[in-house]
């Protein structure tokens, strides 16, 4: 009998883990976390793949602990971490590189500001830095701390940027405009109101298949699970589950559209028994599956 090869499970956070910030659902349901927690006994790789940052993915995952893991890929893949919390892989930008005779970190911050909105961010290994177009000095508002503007000129290297604009606003439009100003430099991606920017070269797949062939998984053995614009590029290259709640462009990216990860995993112990011929994009199975 032909042993069973390990399989790579990489699904994003919010809207694909954690469909529910109540505190009996969070992070995730009790049929979700089982289904996790018996995929990772039969020797299987479990992680998260998320634009937040490591510290607050890794204490959301360890808290109350609820979630075994096996990785974390923070920052749209910038980052990646064992279960333990060290960083195994790390991609960054030159925020000091210049564009039309400024940094690009604070050439960045300008665009954003005014195509996104008021707040902006970048992520410097562990630390994040807030960036108020409204607050040039720096300073506390509503809770939080803004660093001066001159911060942005002297930063240097950094993992990721970010930008937030209000509820309701597409910001693919933005996205775009940013691609083609910035695009020599970063990746920027819309995620729900938020803009993603990891470095260029550098997206949620990348760092996946990137990992992926440290541990020694094959490419067919690794599956993704996701909802929003940003999971595209992980959907796209392997097995890609969209969550039924997810943006149309993610369940026509996907190759199955699942209601939650207890669907994912039934799908991929169906695929073990199943003829890969025959499976067809957005293949419908067993009651998890909808189409």
């Amino acid at each position: 009998m032909t042993a069973m090869k390990t399989k790579l499970l990489a699904s994003d956070f919010d809207g694909t883990l954690c469909h529910s910030y109540a505190p009996e659902n969070y992070p995730a349901t009790a049929e979700v976390l089982a289904a996790i927690r018996q995929f990772r006994t039969e020797g299987n790789l479990f992680g998260v793949v998320t634009g937040r940052d490591w510290r607050w993915s890794y204490y959301e995952l360890k808290k109350n602990g609820k979630l075994d893991f096996d990785f974390i890929i923070a920052l749209n893949g910038a980052q990646v971490y064992d279960s333990d919390g060290n960083l195994i892989m790390e991609t960054t930008a030159d925020g000091s590189a210049d564009v039309g005779g400024m940094t690009l970190a604070h050439a960045l911050a300008v665009r954003c500001w005014a195509l996104v909105g008021d707040y902006f961010a970048i992520i410097r290994g562990r630390d994040r830095y807030h960036f108020s177009a409204q607050l040039p000095e720096g300073g506390e508002y509503d809770g939080d701390i803004y660093s001066p503007h001159t911060l942005l000129d002297s930063i240097g290297c950094f993992h990721m940027a970010s930008a937030i604009a209000e509820h309701g606003t597409d910001i693919t439009p933005a996205a775009e405009h940013l691609v083609r100003e910035f695009g020599s430099h970063m990746n920027p991606q819309p995620n729900g109101r938020c803009m993603d920017i990891p470095p260029r070269g550098i997206d949620k797949g990348i760092a996946i298949a990137k990992y992926a062939r440290q541990m020694g998984v094959a490419h067919d053995s690794i599956w993704t699970a996701g909802d929003n614009h940003n999971d595209i590029a992980m959907l796209t290259p392997f097995h890609g589950c969209a969550m039924e709640n997810g943006v149309q462009a993610a369940k026509d990216a996907a190759e199955y559209v699942c209601r939650d990860l207890v669907g994912v995993i039934e799908q991929i112990s169906h695929a073990d028994n199943t003829n890969p011929d025959s499976l067809t994009a957005n293949t419908v199975a067993d009651n998890s599956m909808i189409k």
